[in-house]
């Protein structure tokens, strides 16, 4: 699709092209602004000379933590114009958490515009780039296609995020290929409401800054009334939301009694679910309500999207990810990689580009090929000879208790046997005893959770998963927040 060698370059195309298109829509409480490409060039000029300032140089790897998406984005192309690699944070994160990543890529140093963290030791304010008003020309990305451009993070969910360098060259075809081939479906201007920070976030930018078509942003604190506004724009095609996202959308649009006689986003080609499948009543609840566009995805950080369901599919298969697309290979297979049965319960593994991998979830085929997940391995459980998944469990506290959110995790038990487990919901902690006496009411001994905790914002990864392994700690610092049912 795109001659030249880099990310960079292209969008240089992009700007030679049509200078006075626009890039980015923003949307804020003090109005809608806009920026062209032209704009946003003079930015990146700009954020260029300020990290040359501050001693940035070819071939270093720069930590950008920031709370404007917007200016990250300028900080990335600005530091591949000096040959330097982004290393992409989240601002959310603690510091501590940040300055172990930005170690572990070998980062020189982290920049962030968050007064929070730049008051910790090895978090620099992010410089500013100063006022022009025109462009320099002096714009220009070297052809090293070779060289990292890119760290793609795992989601850290479970554990320790790990880091995969991408090179130029790599980022470029998985951005054309997201264009062109196909496996994302259709696809425009985007609605963008994700940290930068979560990768998925950043090749929908990349793809759109190098292609002519519209960011639309809403505020990084954003509510549902902005994003509700975002997505009615009339320039919006596509959206790609986490499942927690799209729920809270479907109670924000009953609540406030828009519910209509079609689907409120009638306009978007795509509306997309990523970051943990979103089954059953829920999404086709959610095709009804917002979009018959919606679809979902199954992804790995290692393998990008495994398979898709949409269409007709999400009310015949509302309980599936979908089918494989055409270059997955996808086996069942048991601990010792033996292949199992369709309809049988076992490892998920991937086949692609002749390579394999296990995004680290149970899941299982039927006879007609769809694939089924139940679960990641961490989240499953066996108590008193019973076993049972955490997404399951999850799913029937929030029913019973009216919650929108619920993580369920284990915690080793004083006596030494079992693991308890343990339902962290995200609600005030006034409704304990209301919601402990719905619980014990409503719920089978036999995977009732033994404890629960109640937490007004449950802790997040960037790409709006829960972290669980951030809660276990929590939860170890703080045992007096865990109440027995």
């Amino acid at each position: 699709m795109h001659a030249p060698e880099t990310i960079g370059a292209a969008f240089l195309k992009q700007v030679e092209i049509n200078p006075g298109a626009i890039l980015f829509e923003t949307r804020s409480g003090t109005g809608i602004g806009s920026l062209t490409y032209a704009d946003f060039k003079m930015r990146i000029e700009l954020t260029m000379l300020a990290f040359a300032g501050k001693g940035v140089a070819a071939g270093q790897v720069v930590g950008l933590a920031n709370t404007n998406q917007i200016d990250t984005f300028a900080a990335i192309l600005a530091l591949w114009a000096l040959g330097a690699s982004p290393l992409v944070l989240d601002f959310r994160s603690p510091p501590s958490d940040i300055l172990e990543r930005a170690g572990r890529a070998r980062a020189v140093c982290v920049f962030s515009d968050f007064r929070k963290l730049t008051q910790n030791e090895g978090i620099l304010e992010s410089p500013r780039g100063g006022q022009a008003t025109q462009t320099s020309g002096e714009l220009v990305f070297p052809a090293t296609p070779h060289v990292t451009a890119d760290f793609i993070m795992s989601s850290g969910t479970t554990g320790v995020p790990k880091l995969h360098p991408v090179s130029h060259e790599e980022l470029l075809s998985a951005t054309d290929r997201m264009a062109t081939g196909g496996e994302r479906g259709d696809w425009g201007n985007a609605v963008s409401c994700l940290n930068l920070s979560f990768p998925g976030t950043r090749y929908i930018w990349y793809r759109n800054a190098i292609s002519g078509r519209k960011i639309i942003t809403v505020p990084v604190f954003f509510d549902y009334g902005e994003l509700d506004a975002a997505l009615l724009h009339e320039d919006a095609e596509e959206a790609t939301l986490p499942p927690v996202l799209i729920r809270g959308l479907v109670q924000h649009i009953k609540a406030q009694g828009l519910v209509g006689n079609r689907p409120r986003y009638d306009r978007l080609v795509k509306m997309q679910s990523i970051g943990g499948p979103l089954l059953g009543s829920v999404l086709t609840e959610a095709k009804s309500i917002l979009s018959d566009k919606l679809c979902v995805t199954y992804s790995s950080t290692q393998t990008g999207i495994i398979s898709r369901l949409e269409g007709d599919a999400i009310d015949s298969y509302p309980t599936s990810v979908g089918k494989p697309l055409p270059h997955h290979h996808i086996r069942i297979v048991d601990d010792e990689g033996c292949p199992l049965p369709n309809n049988q319960v076992g490892h998920i593994e991937t086949q692609v580009n002749g390579s394999a991998a296990r995004p680290g979830d149970r899941g299982y085929l039927d006879d007609e090929g769809y694939l089924y997940v139940v679960g990641r391995v961490q989240e499953y459980f066996c108590r008193n000879g019973v076993s049972f998944n955490a997404p399951d469990l999850e799913n029937r506290v929030q029913e019973v208790t009216g919650a929108a959110l619920c993580c369920i995790i284990s915690s080793p038990s004083e006596a030494g046997d079992d693991d308890q487990i343990v339902a962290v919901i995200e609600a005030e902690p006034s409704n304990l005893s209301d919601f402990k006496t719905r619980l014990r009411a409503q719920l089978s001994p036999l995977t009732r959770p033994d404890r629960i905790v109640l937490m007004p914002v449950l802790p997040k990864t960037s790409g709006l998963k829960v972290a669980r392994a951030h809660l276990q700690q929590e939860i170890k610092d703080n045992p007096e927040t865990c109440h027995v049912i």
